[in-house]
């Protein structure tokens, strides 16, 4: 095995091999649910979409799981150093989805004197410090012939993200959420998506129904990332992630780093539920022409219950380093205001050009509309539903219950 041939210390070793078997012994139920779909899951019947989507998806996936592993694993052979990095204070912003969360983390990104956050060119194709010298080693070549590489990478990301815009504007070199980083060991959320497999929405409750072990591999794979990443962005600086399926994990995430700083975004149920459920279901009919719309309706309603609740009773425990709770509908049309307020409340400082380009960002966001069109009604979600389900979120964060 690599991790025999490569000097890992002991402890390293066997949690590589852990990690290895925990990732390996799932596959086959992946792959099961992959092309044999359950009449009461995600994807009810197999359609023709399904089948030529996922016989190009498991080469990808598979070739993806083998080179990242392969390159994790080198990492330690050619920059052996990056372990001895001490993460400090990480930020992470947490939340439920569809609250602000790429909003906030961005305006918080731009602060780069202070702040090194994932892009999702790195978390794709660079989550190990080989990789990222390798591509780095691309780059330099592609601009000495005058960066055809780089204009044909940008034709194509626009043709590829564009349809996305509406829902989750991203581009390879902007900040994104750091879960795909978690997809080699398969702890990453959305994997739900092209799988199907129901018991990926246990990631959902992650703090409460992990093992010991898992907890510890997450922890263990999660903190080498975030040292690689400073390795090769400035130990100097303070990791920010954000994250909202982190929000079930927010407890395991807090005794992994006791001095982590934790900002949770929260918006009104009447708008949070259904934005989150349209999304989900605009990714999953990529994956099939048959969903299971009752099924994904409940699964996610009962986990956005769970991550409210996860945010208002369990991250005032846990988070020992300092937490505060930011509502979209404040960040949204005082954006300078809440990063002031943030800034303050942990005890930061906003440097001269931070600030002047906050200003202009705030007022921007006074003319900005959001393109994501959603109708609860038309997603069967009542509002008979939604106060059954979040009532104490309506009463604890005092919005007004729907009509």
């Amino acid at each position: 095995m690599l991790v025999m041939i490569l000097p890992l210390s002991h402890d390293d070793d066997r949690e590589a091999v852990t990690m290895i078997k925990a990732t390996l012994v799932q596959l086959p139920r992946l792959l099961r649910h992959s092309f044999l779909p359950t009449a009461d899951g995600p994807y009810p019947r197999l359609s023709l979409q399904r089948i030529l989507v996922m016989a190009l998806f498991w080469p990808l996936f598979l070739s993806y799981l083998t080179i990242t592993a392969l390159c994790l694993a080198l990492d330690h052979l050619l920059f052996p150093d990056f372990r001895r990095i001490t993460i400090k204070q990480p930020l992470f912003v947490i939340g439920v989805p569809r609250s602000g969360t790429t909003f906030l983390h961005r305006l918080l990104a731009a602060d780069e004197q202070r702040f090194t956050t994932m892009s999702l060119q790195e978390l794709l194709f660079a989550p190990s410090i080989t990789q990222r010298m390798f591509w780095r080693g691309v780059a330099g070549l592609d601009r000495t012939v005058g960066s055809p590489l780089q204009r044909l990478l940008g034709w194509a990301e626009n043709k590829v993200f564009a349809g996305l815009d509406a829902v989750h504007h991203t581009r390879l070199n902007d900040p994104e959420e750091d879960y795909l980083a978690l997809i080699p060991v398969l702890q990453c959320f959305l994997l739900i998506l092209p799988f199907g497999d129901p018991a990926l929405m246990q990631l959902s409750r992650f703090d409460q129904v992990a093992s010991p072990q898992q907890k510890r591999i997450l922890i263990h794979f999660y903190r080498g990332l975030i040292q690689r990443h400073l390795y090769a962005h400035g130990r100097h600086k303070t990791f920010l992630s954000k994250n909202p399926s982190f929000t079930p994990m927010l407890q395991t995430l807090a005794r992994g780093f006791p001095d982590a700083r934790f900002i949770g975004c929260v918006r009104n149920p009447n708008q949070a539920v259904p934005s989150q459920v349209s999304s989900i279901l605009m990714g999953a009919r990529i994956f099939s022409g048959y969903t299971n719309n009752q099924w994904w309706r409940r699964e996610l309603m009962q986990m956005l219950a769970y991550y409210y609740h996860h945010l208002l009773q369990t991250l005032p425990a846990e988070a020992a380093g300092g937490h505060t709770l930011v509502k979209m509908e404040q960040l949204a049309t005082a954006p300078l205001n809440t990063i002031e307020h943030l800034y303050q409340h942990f005890d930061l400082t906003l440097s001269l050009d931070y600030g002047q380009w906050l200003r202009h960002e705030d007022e921007k966001a006074q003319r900005y509309r959001s393109g994501h069109v959603y109708r609860s009604q038309q997603l069967g979600i009542s509002s008979q539903a939604l106060k059954a389900c979040y009532c104490s979120v309506y009463q604890a964060l005092d919005y007004a219950l729907p009509e």
